[in-house]
């Protein structure tokens, strides 16, 4: 991913360009976004970034010298100026920057997604031929770890492979091949208790488990996320549950943490990792069945628990779908599935390993929405000691339909909250403008949305549709206007935004099923 940063002093095209943009799918982490130029320039001084994407004309710093500044300490960067003045001399103070794109306001989503998939473009060019050098092995190390990714998950095309493969030959070819999954046990304690230390500690444990294997010989490796490493295995395959074994042993003997590890079907065939990566994954929801610091493999699972490891995947899935889009109905239900299954439980232990596992899945969960049970809850680590000092299933049950209905809340308070504010805004704005030929794409415009998803949006939030409105609006102003005896009838109708009267005159008909010319005789 690249690093990019967002700087705009309108509050409304900044939080348009970081909400609107599919970042995630250009390969773009959006690290700091500010309507402060001060702000982003004492971030970019302190932080190795990639894109500079910032409006020209600002208070104190302005985007010119932003972008002077942040070429000083990342030579590299790819700058992206966007600016409402259509002025030479910001265009040739741009194009002196080498400014890889300058863009007009109203900001068009597809001009915009355009220039940012040429300037990655450049980045991965330029990484590419920067990873020819020994000196910048660890660019390579990256898109190497990236493609292995990609391959275990099934979202790399033959056409990226081939490419990246024709440049730097890997062997990916086998007859043989497991995808295996290494999971560290206990994350979220380690890092709830000191987050530095926990994360720069995972990073020692990846660099050990990393070495073992390549001095093993045992095959591809490769990070997936702060707590979990992939791994295409392609030795003997009757030496692979003897290898894993050694693996987790060396952990626990070597370093602070264990580890758990578990795998899928044998592949044939690059096509089938993915499969057997699946499996992999799926398995690993079995660590609060079997135990951890160990191996998981299929034949461990006594009968009827595999299908209750791939049902609690299933499950949990939809819990947190449902969490996310407001459904306390759907939540409930799903918290009763899952605890079905907690009903075969032999010992009261398992069922808290259960709910622990279940609110760390939870946690990793709310990664992927940028939240966390701190931020959301103001939650730290011992929170989940609560769930020790329950004494029966239902206790347990309670707590954490109680824990989804609050982050379901607050979610939605958050979402229905950045919403309310910005339709405040465009309400006033139309009021404003009520005597311009107002149209939704120009508003969106304004606002830095598409058309289609301000319409929605809109209609979601007022309970009528943006034409509805603003004919609403419109009458109602006119009523106000027509009571004022000094307007003619042609002058209100142009004060509310109609340059044709006949077109007004129907309008007003339709709507308050009299002409305007009767209601001024009553008034």
């Amino acid at each position: 991913m690249y690093r990019a940063v967002l700087v705009d002093d309108e509050n409304y095209d900044l939080e348009g360009l970081r909400c609107l943009i599919p970042w995630n799918d250009l390969g773009i982490e959006v690290v700091c976004s500010e309507n402060k130029a001060l702000a982003a320039l004492q971030f970019i001084e302190n932080h190795d970034i990639d894109l500079l994407i910032t409006d020209i004309k600002m208070p104190v710093i302005s985007g010119i010298e932003l972008s002077r500044k942040a070429l000083e300490k990342n030579p590299g960067i790819k700058t992206v100026f966007i600016s409402g003045y259509q002025d030479f001399h910001y265009a040739k103070q741009a194009l002196d920057l080498k400014a890889h794109g300058y863009i007009l306001k109203p900001v068009d989503d597809e001009e915009i997604v355009a220039v940012l998939k040429t300037a990655t473009a450049e980045l991965d060019s330029e990484r590419v031929k920067r990873s020819e050098d020994t000196s910048a092995m660890t660019s390579f190390e990256f898109i190497k770890n990236d493609v292995l990714r990609h391959l275990l998950e099934g979202t790399i095309d033959q056409e990226t492979l081939g490419a990246f493969l024709a440049r730097y030959p890997m062997d990916l070819v086998f007859t043989s091949a497991y995808a295996v999954l290494i999971e560290a046990d206990d994350v979220l304690s380690r890092i709830g208790e000191n987050p530095e230390s926990g994360n720069a500690a995972l990073d020692d444990l990846y660099g050990y488990i990393a070495s073992r294997l390549e001095a093993a010989g045992t095959g591809k490796i490769c990070r997936l996320n702060r707590s979990q490493i992939g791994l295409i295995y392609t030795t003997e395959s009757d030496l692979l549950e003897l290898q894993l074994q050694k693996l987790v042993q060396e952990v626990r003997e070597q370093t602070s943490f264990t580890i758990t590890v578990s795998y899928g079907s044998q592949a044939t065939s690059l096509e089938e990792l993915p499969v057997s990566f699946s499996q992999a994954k799926t398995f690993m929801n079995g660590k609060m069945f079997i135990g951890k610091n160990r191996v998981i493999h299929p034949v461990m699972n006594k009968a009827g628990m595999t299908k209750d490891i791939k049902d609690l995947s299933v499950v949990l899935e939809a819990m947190f779908g449902a969490m996310a889009g407001y459904r306390l109905i759907d939540i409930c239900d799903c918290i009763d599935e899952l605890f079905d299954v907690a009903a075969d439980f032999e010992h009261p232990v398992k069922v808290y390993h259960f709910s622990i596992h279940i609110a760390t899945r939870l946690e990793a969960y709310l990664g992927t929405l940028n939240e966390t049970y701190e931020s959301l809850l103001g939650w730290g680590i011992q929170q989940m000691d609560v769930i020790h000092n329950l004494e029966t299933v239902e206790d347990i049950k309670r707590w954490l339909r109680n824990t989804l209905f609050q982050i379901s809340e607050i979610l939605f308070m958050k979402k229905q909250h950045k919403n309310r504010r910005l339709m405040e805004h465009i309400e006033q704005y139309i009021k404003e403008k009520l005597s311009d030929n107002l149209t939704l794409r120009e508003v969106a415009n304004h606002f830095a949305y598409s058309p289609n998803h301000l319409g929605v949006m809109f209609k979601e939030h007022m309970g009528e549709s943006f034409n509805e409105y603003l004919v609403r609006i419109r009458m109602e102003k006119a009523i106000t206007l027509l009571d004022q005896h000094q307007y003619k009838i042609y002058e209100v109708a142009e004060m509310v935004g109609y340059k044709n009267i006949a077109y007004f005159s129907r309008q007003f008909r339709e709507f308050f099923n009299i002409t305007a010319a009767d209601y001024r005789k009553q008034s």
